[in-house]
């Protein structure tokens, strides 16, 4: 569990953070609370009483400019529910991104570590490994955003490599739909997606 000094040293670096991309002059800010490189097992996102404590604070920092945060994968529903109310449900997060690559234990063909290197047997999951659970998430926020009677954005993330993939997160709820790996695959991937009509 996070110490009380942890947790205000986390609340405060946020806001120092916030300050930072507020001096920028950018338009909103997304704050990542599931970066699978900073812990595999227990990620900022798995806390939604510190997750609504920082962004709380974050949101005064920040003023009008819209808070989306990042989400990993959580997949009990209670979890999520208690994470929306934490955040969007104290008007602090208008919308939520999801979801950030899954960590997982990589291995080639033949069980060895797949990444090369010392303490690297473990990365995150992206493309169309984890379209399921970035739809599942998408569709179980649009229901709890629906059932709190709530005004936040989702943003669609996780196995977007194709038109189809892009309705799929949209037929879900996704307000915005991202591709990150399958950009990086496809560069003519948003020309394709912009080009069917749905």
């Amino acid at each position: 569990s996070t110490s009380r000094r942890q947790r205000q040293m986390c609340i405060r670096d946020s806001v120092t953070t916030a300050h930072l991309v507020a001096e920028t002059g950018a338009g909103l800010m997304e704050m990542n609370t599931s970066c699978p490189n900073e812990g595999h097992n227990r990620l900022l996102c798995h806390d939604p009483h510190l997750v609504g404590e920082i962004t709380e604070a974050v949101k005064n920092e920040i003023g009008d400019r819209p808070l989306i945060v990042k989400l990993a994968y959580i997949p009990n529903d209670a979890d999520l529910e208690i994470m929306v109310k934490e955040t969007a449900g104290h008007g602090a997060v208008q919308g939520f991104s999801t979801i950030n690559t899954i960590s997982a234990k990589l291995v080639d063909a033949n069980g060895n570590q797949a990444l090369p290197g010392a303490g690297r047997d473990r990365s995150g999951v992206c493309g169309n490994a984890i379209r399921g659970a970035g739809l599942d998430m998408v569709a179980r926020l649009a229901a709890i955003r629906e059932k709190l009677g709530l005004d936040f954005k989702i943003n669609g993330v996780g196995g977007v490599v194709s038109p189809a993939d892009y309705q799929a997160y949209r037929n879900a709820g996704a307000d915005s739909v991202m591709s990150a790996t399958g950009a990086m695959w496809d560069a003519e991937l948003a020309h394709k997606i912009k080009a069917v009509s749905y």
